[in-house]
């Protein structure tokens, strides 16, 4: 992605592309607060817990694992601990030939079957999935991947138990794909492209996927951000799940607003490949903390009690579409709203709060100013009203100048942001 440097550096929502620079060193070890053992001990604590999640993230993310990178021993051990795991909470194989794992160039996808309550819909399913590689050792540096993407892996197990215990009408696939991050990435052998390539069930019976990467952590220190649900607008059945999380504040968002850059459309996790198949679906992510990518993206940065609401909230919205009388299908008119306009005036208000981003503040503070009152202008319009092209495009530009600001300096310098 060499051509779109720095601004693919600097978006905040991209979710596996390359690592850190070179010169970053690991921070001293700290004393884990449970050591990390074999993951089936994450099943005596109770579903959907912090204390579970947290047991996932310290497994995954553990040095004796080196970054879970694909085809390395680290993720070799992951994925054998997965399958274990799936297979403990009497979840089916879901992979090739009757088993858990499907193999790919480098690496190989963990999927399990959860089958449908309902005769009538059992045939269909839907599909939920996380990345479990990350970037493994780079010289002397570990990358062990705690938020990007243990913490999307912790949900989907915690969600998979839940499922498990209580099937949905149809049927639900758990995935965990491989070879996310580079040299895969964007390429036949990341573990989503060859999975849509060679699907484990027909593709006719997929009705819609779910997809998690980077859930754990918070976009600047003290606050708790909000968990975004983005592809909300590929969906043709409207409404939701009906329900709010009292932990945790959850925003919709149109996928555009993170991935129409410059060059052209860019889907940054494992959702790309479905949605270029027209398959409906939503894509959570509470984006990138300052650790994205970074030799400190380790599990004392995660806040649990934010992973633990946030499986409440995967695990509605899976239940909604599992549930739903009708198929979900493709809707082909995806405009950005005026509700787009809201959540990204939210966004921009809490960052440039005193409690929020100093990115936001000194230097940006007047472009910030400027796209927060073009934001609300745009916004009061209405939720559902679609934005003509170019309020469209304000909402876009206003949206990767955000991100840019979030990112590192060293990636994104404020300068450079501006100028988006």
């Amino acid at each position: 992605m060499q051509e779109l440097r720095p601004l693919a550096l600097a978006l905040l929502l991209a979710c596996g592309r390359e690592p850190a620079p070179s010169w970053v060193r690991p921070p001293p070890p700290e004393a884990s607060a449970r050591p990390a053992g074999s993951p089936r001990s994450c099943l005596a604590d109770p579903a959907g817990s912090a204390e579970a999640l947290r047991c996932w993230v310290e497994w995954l993310a553990a040095p004796a694992l080196a970054g879970r990178a694909a085809g390395s021993a680290g993720g070799a051990t992951a994925r054998a601990g997965l399958e274990a795991v799936l297979r403990d909470m009497s979840l089916g194989p879901g992979g090739e030939d009757a088993e858990y794992t499907q193999a790919l160039p480098q690496g190989a996808n963990v999927l399990a079957l959860a089958s449908g309550s309902d005769p009538a819909r059992a045939s269909e399913v839907v599909m939920l999935a996380a990345h479990y590689d990350h970037l493994g050792v780079h010289g002397e540096t570990s990358y062990l991947g705690a938020d990007d993407n243990a913490s999307g892996v912790a949900v989907l197990l915690e969600v998979g138990r839940r499922i498990a215990a209580r099937p949905p009408a149809r049927s639900v696939l758990i995935a965990a794909f491989d070879a996310e991050e580079p040299p895969a990435y964007r390429s036949p052998a990341m573990g989503s492209n060859y999975w849509v390539a060679h699907p484990t069930v027909p593709r006719g019976q997929l009705v819609a996927m779910l997809c998690m990467d980077l859930m754990g952590g918070n976009l600047w220190p003290g606050e708790r951000t909000p968990l975004y649900v983005m592809g909300g607008e590929t969906i043709a059945v409207s409404g939701g799940p009906g329900f709010s999380e009292p932990r945790l504040v959850t925003r919709s968002m149109h996928l555009g607003l993170v991935e129409e850059l410059p060059g052209g459309r860019q889907a940054f996790s494992d959702h790309g490949a479905f949605f270029a198949e027209r398959t409906p679906l939503l894509f959570f992510t509470s984006g990138r903390s300052p650790h994205y990518h970074r030799a400190s993206d380790l599990p004392e940065t995660l806040d649990y009690d934010k992973l633990a609401a946030a499986t409440v909230v995967v695990e509605a919205y899976l239940r909604w579409l599992a549930d739903l009388p009708e198929r979900p299908g493709w809707r082909e008119a995806q405009p950005v709203t005026g509700a787009d306009a809201t959540t990204l005036a939210d966004l921009l208000a809490a960052a440039s709060a005193p409690t929020g981003s100093s990115e936001f503040n000194a230097m940006a503070a007047p472009v910030i100013r400027a796209d927060l009152a073009t934001l609300r202008r745009l916004a009061s319009v209405g939720p559902e009203t679609p934005l003509a092209p170019a309020d469209a495009q304000a909402v876009i530009a206003a949206s990767l100048r955000a991100q840019c600001l979030l990112a590192p300096d060293d990636e994104a310098p404020t300068a450079t942001c501006l100028m988006l």
